[in-house]
């Protein structure tokens, strides 16, 4: 077996268009669609959350993300296949972010807040196109692809905003802590 075929993660397969017809039938509430969407996603949605709360046991959390998500489809018609993923890794970051994950943070409102602090300070030290495309990448989940355009910014500016953003982040808030 090539080494380069192992599976190392959810990847996007040929199997898109009939996604779109899965979307509707569960939109008009088929349960087996439903599973079936569940059972799709269900390997990476396993794989990003053990990657995410670096751990094994995290059939639970799994589970309310497959759950937010299918009712995501369920309720929001404007939710095509193509943004499944990006909705999914928006579900998956906010449910590690509540539950302590890989963001640093360790749980409860009380250690979380001086974090939302320090967030909002970098933010107001950016400027407004900058702010805009964060918010639509890591608030809305959208991927990058569908407002670079929109916002007049190169993937190259995009991943400069995103890893400046980043090291602000983790600079104020080694600050934070140590002050």
């Amino acid at each position: 077996m090539d080494p380069s075929s192992k599976n190392h993660g959810p990847t996007v397969t040929a199997e898109a268009p009939d996604l779109a017809a899965l979307l509707d039938l569960i939109r008009a509430g088929q349960a087996e669609a439903a599973a079936q969407l569940h059972g799709i996603l269900s390997p990476g949605v396993l794989f990003l959350m053990r990657r995410r709360l670096d751990r094994d046991n995290v059939d639970r959390q799994a589970q309310a993300v497959l759950e937010a998500a299918i009712h995501s489809v369920q309720t929001d018609d404007s939710l095509r296949p193509e943004h499944l993923p990006s909705k999914i890794r928006q579900l998956i970051q906010r449910y590690c972010a509540e539950q302590g994950g890989s963001s640093g943070v360790t749980g409860g409102g009380a250690s979380r807040e001086p974090n939302v602090e320090v967030a909002k300070r970098v933010l107001d030290g950016m400027s407004m196109c900058e702010r805009e495309a964060l918010r639509r990448c890591y608030v809305l989940g959208e991927a990058p692809e569908s407002f670079l355009e929109t916002l007049r910014l190169t993937p190259q500016e995009f991943r400069a905003i995103r890893a400046r953003a980043r090291a602000e982040f983790s600079s104020r808030k080694t600050k934070t802590h140590v002050a």
